[in-house]
């Protein structure tokens, strides 16, 4: 199967499986939901390669002063599979956020006055992200506070996706900007929605599936790790703010959400574009390891990400 085919199975299956899940909490309630999810993070923990991935990453959270004060001891055999919970917890959640329960999620806001000036200025901007936490704190925003929020994703079926949500939520203003490695197109939507005083969201946390640029290496958490320049570049040459944009969970149905200014607001010329962009993404990786120490398993990287670095 080549990779394309994948990408398209194991969309068609997420959306199956979030429309399966919609229906039973429906019908069902959350404590049921929430109770089919150990079984289900137990297969991922028997079936799963990426076990070994997992424990290495929380290996290292662990060897961080910071990250053994939320990690009472040094991570064992069954480390891997909270890690698989936690992420089925908040896939759950996603699912009750994009269904219009807003209701029954709790939401601590930190930093979202910094949107808001931006929307009384007409001015849009970059919400860097990363697989940590739930990303789709924005959309609260957007929807309660008028705010556009534009999601980039590296998927062929934006549209099919676009309608899912307009399905959940009909008032949904979240839109996705399909990623396409190598092309101009996606470059070229982004500055048009920050034209129109758009919020464009990005996780920047790792380097896209099929692209062919060179990440640049950066410590995280006392190692080099490859991320991607390439949204960081994207800042400066368009001139727009830059802000780390997360939602970390800090009990069951209560989120905490951060929006942290980076940088940006002005244009860098070219020559000077490169170390510019990497500043701006030692500030993202600061805020993203700081993130991963308080919030250890909630980093949803399963795959080893300092390999090859």
């Amino acid at each position: 199967m080549t990779a394309g085919r994948r990408w398209e199975v194991a969309e068609r299956g997420s959306l199956a499986g979030l429309r399966l899940m919609a229906r039973v909490y429906r019908f069902l309630g959350r404590r049921v939901v929430l109770a089919a999810l150990y079984p289900i993070a137990a297969y991922f923990f028997v079936r799963e390669r990426s076990r070994s991935a997992s424990r290495r990453y929380l290996e290292r959270v662990f060897a961080h002063p910071e990250g053994r004060k939320h990690l009472t001891h040094s991570p064992g055999f069954f480390a891997p599979f909270w890690h698989y919970h936690e992420f089925a917890v908040q896939i759950f959640d996603r699912m009750v956020l994009w269904g219009g329960g807003l209701s029954e999620l709790r939401m601590d806001h930190g930093g979202s006055e910094h949107l808001f000036a931006l929307q009384r200025e007409g001015r849009g901007a970059l919400l860097l992200g990363a697989h940590l936490g739930s990303y789709d704190m924005p959309r609260q925003l957007a929807g309660d506070y008028g705010l556009v929020l534009n999601t980039v994703m590296f998927t062929v079926h934006a549209e099919r996706i676009n309608r899912f949500f307009e399905q959940l939520d009909p008032k949904s203003r979240v839109r996705v900007l399909s990623l396409e490695p190598g092309s101009l197109r996606t470059a070229f939507d982004i500055k048009a929605c920050l034209d129109r005083g758009e919020l464009v969201g990005i996780l920047a946390d790792r380097v896209p599936v099929g692209s062919a640029e060179t990440p640049v290496l950066l410590d995280f958490l006392g190692r080099e790790m490859p991320f991607p320049l390439s949204p960081f570049r994207l800042a400066c040459m368009l001139g727009c703010p830059v802000f780390l944009s997360l939602c970390l969970r800090k009990g069951d149905a209560h989120y905490e959400t951060l929006v942290r200014p980076l940088g940006g607001g002005a244009k860098i010329q070219r020559r000077e574009r490169d170390d510019a962009a990497v500043e701006l993404a030692r500030a993202y990786v600061q805020g993203l390891e700081d993130a991963c120490v308080r919030h250890p398993y909630q980093w949803f990287n399963f795959y080893d990400a300092w390999e090859g670095a």
